[in-house]
């Protein structure tokens, strides 16, 4: 039987590897570094005593694929929703408290509701997001929306960065719209927010590394590949630190890597250029971190942070975007975050609890409507070698559900042409 060789154990390259070898199929996991999960995964932080997670992430209600995988690697109940859906949000420098509360259904009857929406809007406000949806290509979330209303700050603003990790300044109005048809648009069931308890590892990864290794894949860490060789239009050959592999006739190749890495292998494809950064702090409490109204995270407005995130007694914050702060030195970033977070939730700010900050430099692409430009297709042009990947062309913002989708379609692409007609 043929071989597919999976280049990456990020998310994309197990959701590739998992359809693939519950159809038979051969499957081999290369990852370059010790652990599987990439930019989404766990650890002990031996600073804390702890484990967190690498970022914080949250899933919505219209992630069906992410639904779809994680149903198949058996860890479904690794999530919470927060049912009925509910977005609340503190602004710093007025001490304001709100919730976002959508009502069911395609008719927007929460906006009439003062208690349901952002405080100092009026409904009408909100039609503006269809704005969004006569964007051109070049288009960024500022250019349609009006930036003088409070809703510029306090609504579009903040889920421009959470989703994009792009200031709306700068971040493609076609994107954002993409998201917000999937979700706000529908209705209160599609814009749920989803958790992981659990956290990152043991919910997405983990699970999935058990299954495939149940079904015989193998999965080879620190092994970094060097070079591709090519004939003909199609991959003859892996070559990694430790030695070639020759890649048979019937053999597929999936590079389920980031942008800068696909280039270095392919020069010949185009990917993404810039990159946006996203900073997270972890700051251990005595006691379970608790947050208004019960929820697992708040939105934060007129500060540098932008979301806090509760997990037991860890007490977590989020900046996306995060150009202007990232080259700060850590212990500088623990007290700015600290002091918001804790006026934020009426504590003391002038003892900072022990903390532990993880900077992504380079944790999504930027997207811009020029960078959007640049998404790589899950062909290649060589006859079998597929990309897959958060930042390659799924038509989605660069998230967990957009890399899960873009490793569903490489291995669909792969079971077609063996004559395999089942999808994910």
């Amino acid at each position: 039987m043929a071989t597919v060789h999976v280049i990456g154990a990020g998310l994309a390259g197990l959701s590739c590897a998992l359809p693939l070898a519950q159809a038979g199929a051969s499957v081999v996991i290369y990852e370059a570094t010790r652990h599987a999960g990439g930019r989404c995964r766990s650890f002990h932080d031996d600073s804390l005593g702890c484990m967190i997670d690498n970022g914080s992430h949250m899933l919505m209600g219209a992630n069906d694929a992410t639904r779809t995988y994680l149903g198949k690697i058996g860890s479904i109940d690794g999530i919470t929703e927060v049912a009925p859906a509910r977005f609340p949000f503190h602004d710093l420098a007025s001490g304001d408290r709100w919730r976002l509360m959508p009502t069911p259904g395609a008719l927007p009857l929460w906006l009439l509701s003062q208690n349901r929406r952002v405080p100092g809007t009026r409904a009408r406000d909100y039609l503006d997001v269809f704005q969004l949806a006569r964007a051109h290509a070049d288009d960024t979330v500022a250019d349609c929306l009006d930036n003088s209303n409070p809703l510029f700050e306090r609504m579009w603003q903040p889920l421009c960065r959470a989703v994009l990790n792009t200031d709306a300044r700068t971040a493609s109005a076609q994107l954002l719209w993409s998201m917000m048809r999937a979700t706000f648009v529908k209705g209160e069931a599609t814009c749920r927010p989803l958790f992981f308890h659990n956290g990152l590892s043991p919910t997405l990864i983990d699970p999935a590394l058990t299954l495939l290794n149940d079904l015989g894949a193998q999965i080879r860490m620190k092994a970094r590949l060097r070079n591709i060789g090519r004939s003909e239009g199609r991959t003859t050959s892996l070559h990694f630190a430790e030695g070639s592999l020759r890649v048979g006739l019937n053999d597929a190749v999936v590079l389920a890597v980031p942008p800068e890495v696909c280039a270095q292998l392919c020069p010949e494809i185009e990917v993404p250029q810039d990159h946006c950064p996203i900073i997270n702090a972890h700051f251990l409490l005595n006691e379970p971190a608790a947050l208004p109204w019960g929820s697992p995270f708040l939105g934060i407005i007129g500060g540098a942070s932008q979301w806090l995130f509760a997990r037991s007694n860890v007490l977590s914050v989020t900046i996306s975007a995060a150009e202007r702060l990232v080259d700060r030195p850590a212990w500088e970033l623990a007290n700015l975050l600290w002091s918001e977070a804790a006026k934020a939730l009426g504590r003391d700010d002038k003892r900072v609890p022990p903390w532990r900050v993880i900077k992504e430099r380079r944790a999504t692409f930027a997207q811009t409507p020029t960078e959007l430009g640049r998404r790589a297709s899950t062909v290649s042009g060589y006859q079998n070698l597929f990309i897959a990947g958060d930042w390659t062309d799924t038509g989605l913002p660069a998230t967990i559900e957009s890399a899960v989708k873009s490793g569903f379609a490489a291995a669909n692409r792969i079971l077609k042409s063996e004559s395999k007609v089942e999808e994910f």
